[in-house]
């Protein structure tokens, strides 16, 4: 406010703000600094009361930044009493919290206002502000006139807490001649703070039909409090549905924080208590599928305790939400063989969504019932059942699942939709687990699967030998590698490829005849599936097999092969090798783009004084290419490689521009500073702008 104004600029504003139209009122208030400051003032205080909630934000933020401390907390205090804009009472009271401590002089003062509806704003105010210099005044107000400032009182202190605020609350929650909504304020306030009340502190609270459900959730949190324990199982038969549920919520408090040793003795006497009266378990269920979310967990929570069988079938239900999927499936999970044989009871009246749920469960139990369900579930007519019962029957590592696994899989293989992919990818997941070896020894479920899956080549269409390809990578042995040969020389190049990428796993660190095979297989894909097993190889032999493959004429298959060439073989020990692969390199960054980018990404892991050879790249014309040689250069090159990048902080590629400047700032490079100066100049470009600016501040400060 210490600009100069001309008599026709505040005019302006003064008459803006008068304006019908929302948005001049709004820019008015920000051209509120043209009026003197006392004037400027009592206008935001009254456009505090717009009809237009932007201009109302506006002007609590003018506020806000005025540096008149005093005087806006002054002005803002004094309309917390106007009657008749209940707006303007609410924007000052969210202005005075925007100010923070900067209004609590003012609002201290206000306490002793004859107007009851001030008061209540002001204790408003502090409790927004959630300042401990409030603590002392807001216990003062405790004892107020008014019980709507006592409640008030209570309920912010519950936000600041302090020493000394629990005691204070409890006096007010346990006083039996205080008005009602005061204790109530004052329990909850008490709740909101975790503090640990014993039920011998709360009096008559804990008796009276309207406190009592409050009283008893403030229960639970102190230690070796047998009659809080005693009060709550009681309350789990409540005529008060309130009741019942603060009582569940602070027994599950009880358990949480029970000791190992405990845990099973203190389950016992809740499990007895609510199975032995007739409220407690069926309101639960009952409540099970309406509560807010925080009760549903804990209703499913204190259902499991209870084991009930009849909560086993609500509990899968309700894990059909989202985000109590986990605790429901948990829950049931530590019940076993009871929620295993009621859910293969109920299997029937189950929809697709639970009857999937049922089936992770099934994984994760260990029953009688759960083999003979899953194995059912793999022909259920839902797709999402399928594929929860394969992967269930992975995780149990259900041998006699094998048989139905692969003749699934090749139905759904068979099938031409997504749905169809998916399950498909679950089949392969389950029969691997099934059938994986077990480490250290032989399997006889790999054995079954192997025989089963070369059963299934003869006459089969391509998805079915493509998806036998697949599982027979990720399971098979060594010895297997006859079969997977057998499909290298399939009709299909995908299923030609999937034995490649199978042979390779099956045959680690070699590259056997039947993998050379693959060199000149007609496909593109299937050679490219051939390099990069060769890169994997251990031996020097197939230095000879990727140098060709780096002559292929696909540029896809030069790329995999320069990548496997010079990450196998450019530090090699035998320098034929070394030689091989520096040559391929040379060759590669004259290439294709697609070609010499693979060189620079190969030279920019492998690192070294092999990554200076990048700089040759960095007058091509392709921008990605330009762009990962930067980050090459950048990233290995000495002082003088560095330098090279310079020049590129005026590449007509927005994107090698910043990737240029970027990494002249990361490397220190002073001396590139008014290049980048004079670039400023000239960039249109808003985000390398920003990132020119962020580079001079870090050249110029040293600053990393």
């Amino acid at each position: 406010m210490n600009l100069e104004f001309e008599e026709r600029d505040r005019e302006s504003v003064a008459q803006d703000l008068q304006s019908a139209d929302e948005e001049v009122r709004r820019l008015a208030v920000e051209r509120v600094d043209a009026l003197p400051a006392a004037q400027a003032i009592l206008a935001l205080i009254e456009c505090l009361g717009d009809s237009s909630w932007r201009v109302r934000k506006a002007a609590v933020e003018r506020l806000v930044a005025s540096p008149q401390d005093a005087d806006v907390a002054g002005a803002l205090v004094n309309a917390l009493g106007d009657g008749e804009n209940s707006g303007r009472r609410n924007g000052s009271v969210e202005a005075l919290v925007s100010l923070g401590g900067r209004a609590l002089p003012k609002l201290f003062e206000a306490r002793a206002s004859e107007d009851v509806d001030v008061r209540k704003l002001v204790v408003d105010a502090l409790a927004g502000i959630a300042d401990p210099l409030a603590r002392e005044p807001l216990e003062e107000m405790l004892d107020d006139d008014d019980p709507n400032v006592r409640a008030a009182a209570a309920d912010a202190l519950g936000v600041i807490g302090g020493v000394g605020v629990p005691q204070a609350l409890l006096r007010k929650a346990t006083d039996v001649a205080e008005d009602q909504l005061v204790r109530f304020s004052a329990i909850h306030a008490l709740t909101a703070l975790e503090q640990p009340i014993r039920a011998s502190e709360l009096g008559s609270v804990l008796a009276d039909p309207v406190l009592g459900p409050a009283g008893m959730a403030l229960l639970g949190r102190a230690d070796d409090d047998e009659a809080a324990i005693d009060v709550l199982l009681k309350g789990l038969g409540s005529r008060s549905l309130s009741s019942r549920e603060a009582s569940i919520r602070s027994l599950l408090r009880i358990v949480g924080r029970a000791e190992p040793d405990q845990i099973e003795e203190t389950t016992r006497k809740i499990r007895e208590a609510a199975l032995a009266c007739e409220r407690a378990v069926p309101s639960a269920l009952e409540r099970l599928p309406e509560a807010d979310l925080a009760m549903r967990l804990a209703l499913i929570q204190f259902l499991g305790l209870v084991a009930d069988p009849s909560a086993v079938v609500p509990i899968l239900r309700a894990g059909g939400d989202e985000a109590l999927v986990h605790v429901a499936l948990t829950t049931l999970e530590a019940l076993g063989p009871i929620a295993e044989e009621t859910i293969d009871a109920a299997w029937n009246e189950l929809d697709a969504a639970a009857r999937r749920d049922a089936c992770v469960l099934l994984g994760r139990t260990d029953g009688r019932e759960g083999p003979a369900r899953l194995l059912s579930a793999l022909d259920d007519v839902a797709t999402e059942v399928r594929m929860a019962a394969a992967l269930a029957i992975g995780e149990r590592r259900l041998t006699e699942a094998l048989p139905p696994l692969v003749r699934r899989l090749a139905e759904a293989a068979i099938e031409e939709d997504f749905e169809a992919e998916e399950e498909v990818a679950a089949m392969i997941d389950g029969l691997i687990d099934v059938a994986k070896p077990i480490a250290g020894g032989e399997c006889d479920a790999t054995e079954q699967a192997i025989g089963l899956l070369t059963a299934c080549l003869e006459g089969a269409p391509e998805s079915v030998r493509l998806a036998v390809a697949t599982v027979l990578g990720r399971i098979g042995r060594h010895q297997d590698s006859p079969v997977v040969a057998f499909l290298l020389k399939d009709a299909s190049s995908a299923v030609r490829r999937a034995a490649v990428e199978a042979l390779a796993r099956l045959e680690p660190g070699t590259a056997g005849e039947p993998l050379r095979l693959a060199l000149a297989d007609e496909s593109p894909s299937v050679r490219i599936a051939a390099a990069t097993a060769l890169g994997a190889s251990q031996g020097n032999r197939s230095v000879d097999d990727l140098e060709r493959l780096a002559a292929d004429p696909d540029s896809r298959v030069r790329s995999a092969a320069v990548r496997s060439l010079v990450g196998r073989f450019a530090y090699s020990d035998d320098e034929r090798c070394r030689q091989a692969a520096s040559q391929v390199l040379g060759a590669a960054l004259e290439d294709d783009a697609p070609v010499a980018l693979s060189a620079v990404e190969a030279l920019c892991e492998i690192g070294g004084a092999e990554a200076a050879r990048a700089e040759g790249v960095l007058s091509r014309p392709e921008p990605e290419l330009v762009r990962e040689a930067v980050r090459c250069v950048g990233t290995h090159s000495e002082a003088e490689g560095i330098a090279a990048l310079v020049p590129l902080v005026s590449h007509p590629d927005w994107s090698v521009r910043a990737e240029a400047i970027q990494a002249l700032a990361d490397r220190r490079f002073v001396r590139a500073v008014p290049t980048i100066l004079r670039r400023l100049d000239l960039e249109q470009d808003d985000f390398v702008r920003r990132v020119t600016l962020r580079a001079l501040n870090r050249l110029e400060s040293g600053v990393g």
